[in-house]
């Protein structure tokens, strides 16, 4: 794997991390700081709010100064947040750990992208996000599994200690191979942030482009917040059995992303996006019709990862193909807006909406037909690139005709 790949892998997975490895263990987190199930799921929502608000900033930073002091400063939030939350004595000091460490992660997954983004192009740029679609499938897949084991046999607090010695591996690593950057005169006045924004909010694509992401993310949040204290409240799962299940479910994104690097060497990203839509309502049927039974359910969510890790190196693609010049600042729009909006949305549907599983299933219907509109609209983008290109074509036709002539 080329260098520049796995320093991006590395660094993504900080985030990965941060985010799924509290999942599993949410039950216990619960019982020893003595929360409710419903004051939990805000605590992990916390860490989704301060990511979400803190690409807004990282974004525009990144691409002005380049992605190594950027870096630098967000693993050095991230190691410290993780710090506070193993040596919580209470929710407080928990939930303000785990706030340092979503400002902090927003770091490694904006520098991930622009990595490649500087780094690679065309069809050599699309090989290294599946590349990374993969191996951020692969550290989805081992994190729940990762943290039930060590939760297990040290506790929560022991298993934050093991996540602060991976953070400061990656750390090191980092410093020894960040390519050199050049930073830009892009502005960073807050009126010149909102107006770059404003524009990337208002360009034609950018809504359709940002649903294949939001959607998936959107589902992600709303089923995981739910589905730990499902395996233990009505299947009576313990809390290893619990990050094993989880595990089995997150095979889905490996899958989901390993089939979508082979089919873009053959079909538009596009297509890839409409292809993998069935399992959208093959979910939604399963957990409508087959919810008593836990091996159903865990297939019915790992659909939903299957969606996740498949539609993410088109979302990746589209990115790049828009918002070349300014990817980390879209990138972190994005970002921001599904992780503010949708985190709280996702959080609200679970003490308001959720009732069981046949609940789950409405809202991943009604999601699903959202992504039909935005796939309608993106197929236009696709035919005025081929309109483009045959015109292209046509003037470079007539060019090399009037050079044989003369």
């Amino acid at each position: 794997m080329n260098r520049y790949i796995a320093l991006a892998a590395f660094l993504l997975s900080c985030s990965q991390l941060a985010s799924q490895i509290f999942m599993p263990v949410l039950p216990d987190i619960t019982q020893d700081l003595s929360l409710t199930e419903g004051a939990s799921q805000a605590i992990i929502i916390s860490f989704f709010l301060s990511l979400g608000a803190a690409q807004l900033v990282a974004g525009p930073l990144c691409d002005k100064f380049g992605s190594r002091p950027i870096f630098i400063g967000g693993q050095i939030i991230l190691i410290l947040g993780t710090l506070l939350c193993a040596l919580s004595p209470d929710a407080k000091v928990f939930l303000i750990g785990r706030i340092l460490q979503g400002i902090g992660s927003a770091s490694p997954v904006l520098v991930s992208r622009a990595i490649l983004y500087s780094t690679f192009n065309g069809n050599k740029l699309n090989s290294s996000m599946g590349n990374l679609a993969i191996s951020a499938s692969v550290v989805a897949l081992v994190t729940p599994l990762f943290a039930g084991t060590l939760a297990e046999m040290f506790s929560w607090q022991g298993m934050s200690y093991a996540l602060i010695a991976y953070y400061c591996f990656v750390m090191v690593f980092g410093l020894a191979l960040f390519p050199a950057q050049k930073s830009t005169n892009m502005s960073l006045r807050p009126s010149a942030l909102i107006k770059q924004y404003q524009d990337i909010l208002m360009s034609r694509y950018f809504i359709s482009m940002a649903i294949i992401k939001w959607v998936p993310t959107f589902l992600y949040l709303t089923i995981q917040l739910y589905f730990p204290f499902l395996l233990r409240n009505q299947f009576s799962f313990t809390t290893e059995q619990i990050g094993q299940a989880m595990t089995v479910c997150m095979g889905g994104l490996l899958i989901g992303s390993s089939l979508a690097k082979l089919m873009q060497k053959h079909t538009s990203h596009l297509k890839v996006v409409a292809y993998l839509w069935p399992a959208l309502p093959l979910s939604a049927l399963t957990f409508l019709l087959l919810h008593d039974s836990v091996h159903a359910v865990i297939l019915a969510y790992s659909a939903i990862l299957f969606i996740f890790g498949g539609y993410f190196p088109s979302y990746m693609y589209y990115v790049g193909h828009f918002h070349k010049s300014r990817s980390s600042s879209a990138n972190a729009l994005v970002g921001a807006t599904e992780l503010l909006i949708f985190s709280v949305v996702a959080w609200l549907a679970n003490q308001f909406l959720i009732s069981g599983p046949d609940s789950i299933s409405f809202i991943i219907v009604l999601t699903a037909l959202i992504i039909v509109f935005a796939v309608k609209h993106l197929s236009q983008a696709h035919k005025e690139d081929d309109h483009t290109q045959g015109e292209h074509n046509a003037i470079r036709d007539r060019k090399t005709n009037n050079q044989a002539i003369k």
